[in-house]
């Protein structure tokens, strides 16, 4: 082989290492830091005008009625960890493999955060986080925020959860 083959081939080996390298990293890079998590279905909100006088009108609260459907908590059915349950309240729950997410999974076919699940206009929702073997709701793949209710099974790795009131 001529010295101009031989260059063309290290060179192109050189550059598909360095590619290789790059794709390690990133892959790195995301199971460290995980995906940016986004509210979703909030819109942007005008600027409403200042009213500065002293009595303003307060918006009265309305006691919101508790739907039958709504879960009051997450059970593992399935899986290593049967028998956890998970109160929900306000804030999301991370479930994955990272030490910091609200359930721990010890399992190789959950990521480190695989999914979370919130609450939204009363309702909660689950949500896939760009999980390399996906999250799934009766069965199916989701790939956006899902309703969910009390009786959904929610499937991740070899993990199965159901919600309840």
């Amino acid at each position: 082989m001529s010295e101009l083959v031989l260059t063309i081939l290290h060179i192109g080996f050189l550059v598909l290492l360095w590619v290789f390298v790059f794709a390690v990293i990133a892959t790195l890079r995301r199971d460290i830091y995980g995906v940016r998590v986004r509210k979703r279905g909030q819109k942007p909100q005008a600027v409403a005008p200042v009213n500065y006088s002293r009595q303003q009108a307060r918006p009265k609260k309305q006691a919101a009625k508790p739907a039958r459907d709504v879960p009051s908590k997450i059970i593992v059915t399935d899986g290593p960890l049967v028998g956890t349950t998970i109160p929900l309240g306000n804030a999301s729950i991370i479930v994955g493999r990272s030490p910091d997410s609200a359930l721990v999974l010890n399992d190789s076919y959950s990521s480190a955060r695989h999914a979370r699940f919130f609450q939204s206009e009363g309702h909660w929702y689950v949500e896939d986080l760009q999980s390399t073997n996906g999250t799934f709701v009766h069965g199916q793949r989701i790939d956006h925020p899902i309703p969910v209710k009390a009786g959904d099974s929610i499937t991740i790795g070899q993990t199965t959860f159901t919600l309840q009131r």
